[in-house]
């Protein structure tokens, strides 16, 4: 039984959308913060300069006009949110806001890359992946559900050529569910009953509305669910 199942697309257009938006608010962050706000300093410094003369307030008002036009500023005063102090600190926050887009965006991007071309797939005898895994029925010592039916993981445990123990995972929510659903069925009718630990055999539907719970009006658990078709 030849079955091969691809990335989720609406997952992966997730992580896409996830990356891209955190990665422009780090370029966001990046321009105020390297160009912006500091552009603003010397109009700041040039306000303090004034207010430190303790001049009359409609004396201030017709310097600061004089100062700002011949810098090419706003003739209007400044206020608190507009200090040297304050400018300063919102350079600070634009570094940080940086490096949380970047820690959020580069990880969700480079997933992204790494996995869009991944599969898993069965073949006569066994499973392969496109990383280079492969293993076959006989090789399966133990099939591990404890995160199937709140994640969708379910991880093989076999042993190699060599007897080395290792780990095939099968995850549901990031590859095609139906497909990766029937690969599961699949793989648990070819071994025996005893492998399959924490969590129960994935339930094959009928098509026999006398025999099918789902015809007859049963509510199904959610490990029936899984198995019916879209």
């Amino acid at each position: 039984m030849n079955l091969r199942a691809t990335p989720e697309k609406k997952f992966l257009l997730k992580y896409l959308l996830i990356g891209l938006g955190c990665l422009g608010f780090a370029i966001y962050s990046f321009y105020d913060g390297i160009f912006a706000y500091p552009a603003k300093i010397p109009r700041s410094e040039a306000w303090a300069e004034l207010k430190a003369q303790d001049l009359p307030a409609e004396e201030l008002s017709k310097r600061w006009k004089v100062v700002a036009k011949e810098n090419g500023w706003s003739s209007k005063q400044l206020t608190k949110d507009e200090s040297i102090e304050a400018i300063k600190n919102l350079i600070i926050y634009q570094y940080i806001f940086m490096v949380i887009g970047l820690g959020i965006g580069l990880p969700c991007l480079i997933w992204y890359l790494r996995t869009r071309n991944t599969w898993i797939e069965s073949t006569e005898d066994g499973l392969r992946s496109s990383d280079g895994r492969e293993l076959k029925l006989n090789q399966i010592q133990e099939f591990d559900k404890k995160r199937w039916e709140k994640k969708g993981i379910g991880v093989l445990h076999y042993n190699d050529v060599d007897g080395t123990p290792q780990k095939f995972v099968i995850d549901d929510l990031k590859y095609d569910r139906k497909t990766t659903d029937e690969i599961v069925r699949w793989v648990e009718s070819r071994i025996p009953a005893r492998m399959i630990v924490n969590g129960d055999p994935e339930l094959v539907a009928t098509t026999d509305p006398d025999e099918d719970d789902f015809e007859n009006g049963r509510d199904l658990t959610d490990a029936e669910q899984r198995q019916v078709p879209d």
